[in-house]
């Protein structure tokens, strides 16, 4: 590929203009003659990794005042405006020190030293006078030797807690050879005072608990040792004073109130399940009492049976008190939408036998919720169950929810969904309407019992009922039907668990338009995939959620699996014939993995993605050849979300040029005559893909945010194999991966309006595999900078992020 004289010297323009407008610094409503803070930099000496130094740095960079830190507002991305700096103090430097010397002590660096300097680095002249005088703060960081923990006892006098603390030494948060901070200390207080709540310490509290420091090794300075011993320890000091370490004893601070550490019952357990709100204090008069169990139940209303209430209580009357039940109680209660307002109060009794009594009151949500609103949507991404944050369309969604059926807070919602998916506003690809029924139960409904159930934060089960019409415009329609038994929970706040079995589907393809229906019929591939189909099964999400020692770091990975058809298609195999009943029955394996990678700054953040999916196909007695998974779960790319240099689903299979030379002709009456047209969505059984997208402010609206982004796109799908010679390139293959890659790269606009985001993004083809391995279109560069392609970027609209 050549490109001009005439557009290299204009890129290159454009470059130097770019880059002379990205240094553009201005500075606003500042005092003339006064001189102000212009920039800051922390330079830290001490032996650490670069790694490490920069989480330092930035730690540090947070301790310096506001009055001598300067903010820069982005404009644009290429203006930088500094606005009402304050005149410089140096008293504010002095404190900052004061506070980076704190952090560093609390992170054990205890023999830091910080010095700090300023200087003039530029003046500006106006009206032929020094008008503005910028200074630079440096701050010089000694962080001298990191302190490490030696040593880690434990001093109680209650025999009992000291008991408890060496039972459970093995989860101490302290370990010897760890770095040391005050903030493990913390940690660790914590984790012994929930140690003992947990087990009948009610009144125990942090005010008993305190940590001794000692960096003093006595056997070092002992005087009687012989003048050989004296050599050693003069040297094991030194190695000491290298690498500081520090003793940590842990002790109980003697109280006047012996009732702090006696152990305490779990007294009465009143319930109040239907409060009125003003009424959550004072006195209670009318209400229905009965007592069920060991518990007693003042209801208003009689809204929910006594045997659902109490199952969701872990507080157990004469048990030992623990935190962790009364915890657990609460958030039983919280997280069912049947309750607005749920709070557990708590009345010690001092007796010859300590208890607590509980007073459980409970506020009443409505019981019918009725909602109308939009998203966004993508019509066929939602048949493919693939996980897509922004998206290709507008969907309008009806809601009518009963949240307490039964009487025990079953939610049963009905949720009608009219959706339409187009293309740049101009062409209308897809439209859909569907109806969900769903009745969730507050916790797992299986046949056997499942051990510590109660221990789950969160555990739904879903019975669903759902309908769908889609109509592909020019093409084919679709009515599916989906009946599945669902199952959530989460054993650990950051990882969630999604299973659908059984999970029954049928999807009926119909008013096929007839020129496309003879394409069916002359390729086997898409024969497969645009089928009626039945699909029989189980599929499951696992989603976990990474939080890393550094808070500006954010990651996220999902797994998907899904099967069909496996075992009730090898038993009974004779059933999946034509005109039998398993005869549409689809067989499938399927698997996606899609992890994120986030790092966030004040002002930006670097979001990362990487994408892997495979399908896999079996035959039955009435599909043979190749075998594919079915369309409405293929993976396709392309589109808001997925390689934004080409539209909706018009990237691949690999670099075959089939669907680019593909016909689909329609005979008409009125006029008479054959019409030919396009038909290229392109689905596959693999998929590969990559994103980088950095994100970026550039100016409040109103109260709402105008941001920005730059992003490159790679990967693109393939077929699993085929027989058709017109897919000798779109099949995978590992020795042709790079001819195969798409490169697309772009900016965008997103316009944030807090509930929702409205984005807008250009895609340029930089790498087409279109051009890279068919001889029929004469490959070009491997595909790379096609003139025709950098001419004609790909435009994307979608509400929410990409990923």
């Amino acid at each position: 590929m050549k490109m001009h004289s005439s557009s290299f010297n204009h890129l290159c323009f454009i470059i130097i203009i770019l880059g002379l407008a990205s240094s553009c610094t201005v500075v606003k409503k500042y005092q003339p003659y006064k001189p102000f803070v212009f920039e800051n930099e922390i330079h830290i000496n001490g032996k650490m990794s670069s790694g490490e130094k920069n989480v330092l740095e930035n730690k540090l960079e947070t301790q310096i005042e506001d009055s001598v830190k300067p903010v820069f507002k982005s404009v644009l991305f290429v203006r930088h405006v500094l606005s009402r700096p304050a005149v410089f103090d140096s008293s504010y430097v002095k404190r900052s020190v004061q506070n980076m010397n704190n952090l560093l002590h609390n992170n054990g660096y205890y023999r830091s030293n910080i010095e700090a300097e300023w200087s003039k680095v530029d003046t500006v002249i106006r009206n032929e006078k020094p008008d503005q005088y910028r200074l630079k703060v440096v701050y010089n960081v000694n962080a001298g030797s990191l302190f490490r923990i030696d040593s880690i006892s434990y001093h109680f006098i209650d025999t009992t807690l000291q008991r408890l603390v060496d039972e459970n030494k093995d989860k101490s948060l302290l370990k010897k050879s760890e770095p040391f901070s005050n903030q493990k200390i913390d940690e660790e207080l914590n984790r012994l005072i929930e140690l003992f709540r947990n087990n009948g310490f009610y009144r125990i509290n942090r005010e008993m608990l305190k940590a001794q420091l000692d960096t003093v090794n006595v056997s070092l300075i002992d005087a009687s040792a012989d003048p050989f011993e004296q050599i050693q320890l003069q040297v094991e000091a030194r190695k000491k004073y290298e690498s500081p370490t520090m003793d940590i004893a842990i002790l109980e601070i003697p109280l006047k109130d012996s009732s702090i550490t006696q152990l305490y019952n779990v007294g009465r357990v009143v319930i109040l399940p239907d409060e009125p709100a003003e009424l959550m204090t004072g006195i209670r008069r009318g209400l229905n009492h009965t007592e069920y169990g060991d518990y007693s139940i003042y209801s208003r209303y009689n809204l929910f049976k006594p045997s659902f209430l109490v199952k969701r209580i872990a507080l157990k009357p004469g048990e030992l008190f623990r935190a962790a039940d009364f915890n657990k109680t609460l958030l039983n209660f919280n997280r069912i939408e049947a309750w607005q307002n749920v709070t557990i109060n708590a009345r010690p009794r001092d007796s010859i036998e300590p208890a607590v009594d509980f007073f459980i009151r409970m506020v009443p949500a409505k019981k019918y919720f009725f909602s109308a609103d939009f998203e966004g949507s993508s019509i066929l991404s939602a048949q493919n169950q693939l996980y897509n944050a922004g998206n290709k369309g507008l969907a309008f969604n009806f809601q009518l929810k009963n949240r307490n059926v039964a009487r025990q807070a079953l939610q049963l919602e009905n949720v009608l969904r009219t959706g339409i998916e187009f293309t740049d506003f101009s062409k209308i690809l897809s439209t859909e309407m569907g109806l969900s029924n769903r009745l969730i139960f507050p916790r797992l409904l299986t046949p056997f019992k499942i051990k510590n159930q109660e221990d789950f934060l969160s555990a739904r089960t879903y019975v669903n009922l759902d309908g769908s019409y889609i109509d592909r415009y020019r093409y084919y329609k679709i009515n599916t039907l989906n009946a599945y038994l669902g199952y959530e929970f989460q054993k650990k706040a950051n990882i969630n668990w999604q299973i659908r079995f059984p999970n029954i589907e049928f999807t009926r393809i119909y008013n096929i338009d007839l020129g496309f229906e003879q394409l069916i019929r002359d390729y086997p591939l898409l024969s497969y995939s645009y089928n009626n189909g039945l699909i029989m099964g189980i599929n499951g999400t696992y989603t976990r959620r990474f939080n890393t020692s550094n808070p500006r770091i954010f990651n996220y990975l999902r797994l998907y699996g899904e099967e069909s058809g496996l075992l009730i298609g090898a038993l009974f195999k004779k059933q999946t014939q034509n005109d039998k009943p398993l005869g549409q029955l689809y067989r499938f394996i399927k698997l996606s993995a899609d992890f994120r990678h986030y790092v966030t700054h004040a002002k930006s953040m670097w979001a990362y993605r990487v994408f892997a999916g495979y399908g896999l196909g079996f035959k039955t007695e009435n599909r043979q050849g190749d075998i594919s998974l079915p369309f409405f779960r293929q993976f396709f790319a392309g589109g808001p979300n997925s390689m934004r240099g080409w539209q909706l689903r018009k990237l691949g299979p690999g670099s075959s040029i089939f669907y680019d030379t593909l016909r689909v002709r329609t005979i008409t009456t009125d006029p008479p005559g054959v019409v030919e047209k396009r038909f290229d969505d392109r689905y596959a059984d693999i998929q590969l893909e990559g994103n980088i997208e950095y994100r970026f402010d550039i100016f409040p609206v109103y109260g709402y945010w105008l941001r920005g982004a730059l992003f490159t796109d790679i990967g693109n799908v393939w077929v699993r194999r085929s027989s058709s010679p017109e897919f000798k390139y779109a099949v995978f293959d590992l020795s042709r991966l790079y001819k195969d890659i798409a490169v697309a790269g772009g900016a965008g606009l997103r316009f944030d309006f807090k509930f929702f985001l409205l984005r807008f993004d250009l895609g340029w083809r930089l790498k087409d595999p279109l051009y890279a391995s068919d001889e029929y279109i004469k490959p070009q560069n491997d595909g790379w900078f096609i003139t025709s392609n950098m001419r004609r970027p790909a435009f994307q609209f979608g509400i929410g992020y990409p990923f």
